[in-house]
């Protein structure tokens, strides 16, 4: 962040500073476990905590001052300046706001239903090769993380990205017009976070809003696969756009793709070969979107190809893993129907000895929420998956949904993650593949560990074998 007196801060936020006008703030936090010293604090108020509880530690480990509510009792206010707001997370975005304003680097912002953080975390890895810059910490992608990453922003940076995430309408368009990006990045369109957006057609207006706040001479970069596989969905017209996917008339188009435990090949661009150290046919259309980023920003096709080959995936996200004999793929992060098909083409295509799929529950799906599970374990049993485990209550259509297209599947139903960790195993046998898949909530990845009890120590072999 660059340097900013507090007296500035208290005139862009429209708060009461009590205190040193002349000290300067040198980052932000809203949590005193990793605030670093001279950051300014934020005293954010949620569902279980409240950030004025902490505003003593703040001081003690070297905060600059702390952004307070009005409300707010301020027993600590002798340690430090003080900046009294109406509401500080309004404060927050609106710093954000101001900060965004001074950066002249690349902003880069991405959203969409799938692969947000995958292609974030690609498109620093290859911009990073050439360029300075940054991206959004973890899933930094809400009202929070949003200004967080933009505050973090350095004067020396040639690119920033931010991730931008969305569970209700509006909300992707509100912090693509707080990022004001110069390329908006959509990567893929799909049935997430149905219970507040709606259907299929609402999902796509939500995630390609983000395109309308790219600034008027920025660049788009967009799955046409996905766009044209919903009826409605569309570009905007007058707008510079880069279309990447499986189509081959898009203008990043992947081809010849072989999935292996060793990760995915496929062509790219100018007909060059990628090898990419992930698993998934979807994570080459995650790096389809980064390299087509690469390219906007001027790093050579050669040069891209070759970063590719070294990216790795975010935690819990199809991590290998070899337990005595046993195979287990570990895409513990966060599911839908739409990954959770994608995690089953991928245990289709690399799957050694009997396919095992531990499915949890797809949360946040609304009404339609049984339907969409049957159509995972529809999927699963077309696909010839030998056995099929649902964990969670609302999984268990899963379940039927194997047994309708497959007589020979065998099957389980856990109604809670501890009861699969104490089932599982026991199913399991030297040479089966295992994909442990499902929403965030029911911390599938304790699975694992159960797993290593049952069988032996784990050996962790990464993302694809590559260690």
């Amino acid at each position: 962040m660059i340097a900013l007196q507090l007296g500035k801060i208290a005139e862009v936020v429209s708060g009461k500073l009590r205190g040193n006008h002349a000290a300067s703030a040198t980052g932000v936090s809203t949590d005193t476990r990793t605030l670093n010293p001279g950051d300014l604090y934020i005293a954010l108020r949620g569902e279980r905590f409240d950030g004025h509880t902490f505003v003593g530690q703040a001081f003690d480990k070297g905060a600059c001052a702390a952004v307070v509510s009005e409300q707010a009792e301020t027993a600590d206010e002798h340690k430090g300046p003080f900046i009294v707001v109406a509401d500080p997370r309004d404060a927050l975005f609106r710093l954000a706001q101001w900060y965004r304003q001074q950066l002249t680097c690349t902003v880069i912002a991405v959203t969409g239903s799938n692969g947000k953080t995958t292609t974030k975390c690609m498109i620093d890895h290859l911009l990073g090769t050439a360029l300075r810059g940054r991206a959004a910490r973890k899933s930094y992608n809400n009202d929070i993380g949003v200004p967080l990453t933009l505050l973090s922003g350095e004067v020396a940076d040639e690119y920033l990205v931010v991730e931008i995430g969305s569970n209700a309408p509006g909300e992707v368009a509100r912090l693509a017009r707080l990022a004001n990006p110069e390329i908006g990045v959509v990567t893929s369109i799909g049935e997430a976070h149905l219970a507040g957006l709606g259907s299929i057609e609402d999902v796509a207006r939500e995630k390609l809003s983000l395109l309308d706040h790219v600034k008027p001479d920025g660049t788009g970069v967009v799955n046409l696969d996905d766009v044209r596989s919903v009826d409605g969905a569309s570009i905007p017209s007058g707008q510079r756009t880069v279309t990447f996917g499986i189509a081959p008339d898009a203008d990043v188009s992947i081809g010849r793709v072989e999935s292996t435990l060793k990760g995915v090949g496929f062509r790219i661009g100018d007909r060059r070969t990628v090898t990419l150290p992930v698993l998934g046919v979807h994570n080459a259309l995650n790096a389809a979107a980064a390299y087509a980023v690469g390219r906007c920003l001027g790093l050579a096709e050669q040069e891209l190809v070759e970063a590719l080959s070294t990216v790795r995936l975010p935690e819990m996200r199809l991590k290998v893993h070899r337990i005595g004999g046993v195979t287990l793929i570990e895409d513990c992060y966060n599911a839908n129907p739409t990954s959770m098909a994608a995690g089953v083409e991928v245990l289709q295509s690399v799957g050694q000895g009997r396919r095992v799929l531990v499915a949890g529950e797809m949360l946040e799906l609304g009404s339609g929420s049984g339907a969409r599970h049957y159509g995972v374990g529809a999927l699963a049993g077309r696909r010839g998956v030998e056995v099929i485990v649902s964990v969670g209550r609302g999984a268990v259509p899963v379940v039927e949904g194997a047994c309708a297209e497959s007589t020979d599947v065998l099957t389980l139903t856990c109604k809670t993650t501890e009861e699969a960790c104490a089932r599982v195993p026991d199913l399991l046998r030297a040479g089966d593949t295992v994909l442990l898949k499902g929403s965030r909530a029911l911390g599938l990845e304790r699975v694992t560990r159960s797993v290593a009890s049952r069988f032996g120590a784990t050996d962790r072999v990464s993302q694809c074998e590559q260690e």
